[in-house]
């Protein structure tokens, strides 16, 4: 994992970017890359107790801007463990994250 304060190189590449289309890209990629459909996320959501329909989540996800709290609950559902931002940059989610008792 890197550290962002300590790697001024990466801090100043990450700042110049476009968070929200940076967000949105993320998240369809980790969904396009799973075979993820919007319809399949809303029932994964509901199953960790998260009401949200599909329509709200398309909505959500094609203007990019939602919250951090919603893209963890999109990626616990799909069961993506680690996030890239590029060749650079790589976060990995720690499992226990995503422990969901039923």
């Amino acid at each position: 994992m890197v550290n962002l304060n300590s790697d001024k190189r990466i801090w100043d590449g990450l700042k110049a970017k476009d968070w929200t289309l940076e967000a949105k890209n993320i998240l369809k990629g980790e969904l396009k890359r799973r075979g993820v459909t919007y319809s399949q996320l809303c029932d994964l959501l509901g199953k960790m107790g998260i009401s949200e329909t599909e329509a709200n989540i398309k909505n959500k996800i094609s203007r990019g801007g939602f919250s951090f709290s919603f893209f963890l609950q999109c990626m616990g559902a799909i069961g993506s463990s680690s996030i890239s931002f590029g060749p650079d940059y790589h976060v990995n989610i720690p499992h226990e994250l995503f422990e969901i008792e039923f």
